[in-house]
């Protein structure tokens, strides 16, 4: 074997040995510690109460990952950068749907790269309002002073406002829907609102919902081909095992449906719901509808 041959072999083999996994230290990470999202609005804009659970953080190249709020983020130390914070939802209520939401502000933070101070971050958001994109908000209901809710052919339940401090989610009131063998089918909606929602662009239904039975939310298309009731989400009981049933706030994606119907003049919110196969009562409480979307 010619020398250089064996210089070469001696020396990979040094090369090797110092470049064992144990040896290597990446030194200290940076740790950046990121609050619980805070929504402000205006009261134009409706309730406050939101469903933000998650924070994308975003470098200015990449996607650094996706983290339950409040956070611990932990970066590479001797990076200093710019991080953006991105409020995060599950749309539909569906853990698989996971996404940022645009209409909600995001956070912007300098991270100095020195892992011996901890970053932190108080996550401040509202509704989008900037030279390039401005988010349009339609009250829909909040039961607040009024129940635009009216039953419609087949229905034996309807919606009602109820304003019982112990029962309202927030404000003056909330809608109830009470459901047993002598009012069993529920079919309802918005009654002569006629919104007119885009159909080009990413259309939301905000609202909050408890309920004890499952129940359906969806469209009334006026007009066009598709004219009638469009069922889009079933919502299932939001109570635990201990029969204690909660709040809870849905986002619900309208464009997979508003961009197949290009012809429908205006929409109203449809519910449906039906008595539970074993003939027991149920209980469906509402609040807070409003549409969500971006201004041309």
């Amino acid at each position: 074997m010619g020398c250089w041959k064996v210089l070469m072999l001696v020396t990979l083999a040094g090369l090797w040995s110092g470049c064992h996994m144990e040896s290597w230290d990446p030194g200290a990470p940076e740790v950046l510690s990121v609050g619980a999202y805070q929504l402000t609005t205006s009261p134009e804009q409706g309730t406050a109460e939101h469903r933000v659970e998650e924070v994308w953080v975003y470098s200015p190249t990449e996607v650094l990952g996706v983290y339950p709020l409040p956070a611990t983020v932990t970066l590479p130390s001797g990076e200093p950068t710019t991080l953006t914070l991105v409020p995060g939802i599950r749309a539909n209520g569906i853990a698989s749907t996971r996404r940022p939401y645009p209409f909600y502000t995001s956070g912007s933070v300098d991270i100095d790269g020195d892992p011996s101070t901890l970053e932190s971050h108080e996550f401040l958001g509202s509704y989008v309002n900037t030279n390039a994109a401005v988010t349009r908000i339609l009250l829909a209901e909040d039961f607040d002073g009024a129940n635009r809710f009216q039953a419609m052919s087949g229905s034996n339940a309807s919606v009602v406002r109820m304003t019982e401090p112990d029962l309202v989610f927030e404000g003056a009131g909330s809608g109830h829907i009470h459901l047993d063998s002598a009012h069993n089918q529920l079919n309802a909606a918005t009654n002569e609102q006629f919104y007119n929602l885009p159909k080009d662009r990413a259309v939301y239904l905000e609202f909050h919902y408890k309920a004890d039975v499952p129940f359906s939310v969806g469209l009334e298309v006026i007009g066009g081909s598709q004219a009638g009731r469009l069922s889009i989400l079933v919502l299932n009981p939001s109570c635990e095992e201990s029969g204690i049933c909660s709040w809870r706030k849905i986002y619900l994606d309208l464009y997979p449906a508003l961009s197949s119907m290009p012809d429908a003049v205006a929409f109203e919110i449809g519910l449906n719901a039906f008595v539970p196969a074993d003939g027991t009562e149920g209980d469906i409480w509402l609040d807070n509808f409003k549409f969500v979307h971006f201004d041309d």
